[in-house]
């Protein structure tokens, strides 16, 4: 089929997956992309002349190519993708349920109190002065936060000592621990698709380092994204800093 005068355009969509330079790694969804970048750029270094007859003008020339830079971006908040928003590393972390009995605690009527633990069973939760108890519409309790504040003045003056006794319930929960790495480096494929010809399209870097590039903000209006900027290197055996592919 001849093809020298078939004109098309491109409008890409795929799924980016990842696979971090690490022995045994796993590779993993990216996130659902918003965008995938490539910029490419130059410097030029010129000898001009000096002398009276040509001043300025080029008298050798050369052009030097940058490595060609990266920026991908999702709005996909899984283990994965928390973990490089925050530019840290995840886990997933289940605490037991367990049993507090006489924890010292500060009476506070303007402000809280910081329990120990969160995650409290509230219909456990005890509180006394002085051996005395506290009823229940005498205080508040945040389960969660594990914040204690006493409502009524005549169970308990401001920093009085107090005793607490509650039970926390088992809680699982991702834990992010953020600003712990510098970069992200591994393999960048997007499996990919051409929507004006219909026709398969692959988008691959071989070795590539990431890192965040843009804010993450906790109160947006909108869904937030990760930004992510890096330098595509040759492949770790020999392969181009990225290879397109039209099938």
């Amino acid at each position: 089929m001849n093809t020298l005068n078939q004109d098309t355009g491109f409008i890409g969509t795929g799924t980016p997956y990842f696979t971090p330079a690490v022995d045994d790694a796993a590779t993993f969804f990216f996130g659902n992309p918003i965008s995938a970048a490539i910029a490419l750029s130059s410097e030029t270094k010129e000898r001009k002349s000096r002398k009276k007859e040509n001043p300025g003008a080029v008298l050798d020339a050369i052009t030097t190519p940058n490595a060609p830079q990266v920026t991908i971006s999702t709005d996909t908040f899984i283990p994965r993708t928390w973990a490089m928003a925050m530019m840290g590393e995840s886990a997933k972390v289940t605490l037991p349920a367990e049993t507090v009995a006489s924890e010292a605690a500060v009476a506070r009527l303007d402000g809280y109190h910081q329990l120990a633990n969160g995650n409290i069973d509230p219909g456990t939760i005890a509180v006394s002065n002085g051996g005395t108890p506290l009823t229940a519409d005498q205080f508040t309790l945040n389960a969660e936060m594990g914040l204690l504040q006493v409502t009524d003045p005549a169970a308990a003056n401001e920093g009085a000592a107090l005793v607490a006794n509650y039970q926390t319930v088992e809680t699982t929960k991702l834990v992010i621990d953020g600003a712990r790495v510098s970069g992200f480096k591994g393999k960048l494929v997007i499996d990919g698709k051409n929507d004006v010809t219909k026709r398969r399209a692959k988008l691959t870097f071989p070795n590539v380092t990431l890192a965040v590039d843009g804010d993450f903000d906790w109160y947006s209006e909108d869904f937030n994204t990760v930004v992510m900027k890096g330098t595509a290197a040759v492949g770790p055996n020999g392969e181009p800093p990225y290879t397109v592919e039209i099938y």
